[in-house]
């Protein structure tokens, strides 16, 4: 069974929560932005990457965090933020464990309890927190699929800015081609994000189950 943190609780902000860099978009559009362009960009990456940690269900920024679990007698806990890059502090109903009394997959962040080498369940007693520096080193750490869905969902935002509603596509021959939702379209998800971004994002989503 597996036991979900009920608060987690931010102990150092992120550094960055940008999941790209301007460059890196305007590069990729072949265009030298004008400081306006500049200003408009960091807005929609901003926004961008708001609808992704919302549509996930979880923060990508590293952060260093603390989660609490209430009475978890499971024999797993997933920790909030995730890869994990280190645990800093274990402590079960008021005892703090030492390292040979949990084990940590880094990727998923599970973390077991062990007694004797062994994996066994979390005592269930009280409140047990578990502190540690997680998510990803944005932008450079970011996984290339969410890095390029991330990627065109900022172009389609930036390169539409005010436009005609009724507008179907848009078209600048060698560099950028987009089709946005109109009035009964499909092109857009219920996140805000556009559906074929929802769809490659899909597989890092938090799962509770």
């Amino acid at each position: 069974m597996t036991a979900y943190a009920y608060k987690s609780v931010i102990d150092a902000a992120p550094l960055r929560t940008a999941v790209i860099d301007p460059e890196t978009v305007f590069a990729e559009l072949g265009v030298t932005p004008t400081a306006d362009q500049s200003a408009q960009m960091e807005v929609v990456i901003a926004q961008v990457s708001g609808l992704i940690d919302s549509f996930l269900d979880r923060h990508l920024a590293e952060a260093d965090v603390t989660d609490f679990f209430r009475r978890p007698n499971g024999d797993t806990l997933r920790l909030s933020r995730w890869p994990v890059a280190e645990i800093l502090q274990v402590i079960e109903g008021g005892t703090e464990l030492t390292p040979d009394g949990w084990e940590l997959d880094d990727v998923t962040g599970q973390l077991w309890r062990l007694a004797g080498g062994d994996r066994a369940c979390w005592s269930g007693c009280g409140t047990t927190t578990v502190s540690y520096v997680g998510g990803y080193d944005l932008p450079d750490d970011l996984p290339a699929d969410i890095q390029r869905a991330a990627l065109d969902e900022i172009k389609a935002k930036f390169m539409s800015g005010p436009r005609d509603p009724k507008l179907r596509s848009f078209n600048v021959p060698d560099t950028f081609q987009a089709s946005y939702s109109v009035g009964g379209g499909d092109s857009a998800g219920k996140s805000g994000l556009m559906a074929q971004v929802e769809a490659a994002l899909a597989p890092y989503r938090r799962m509770v189950v």
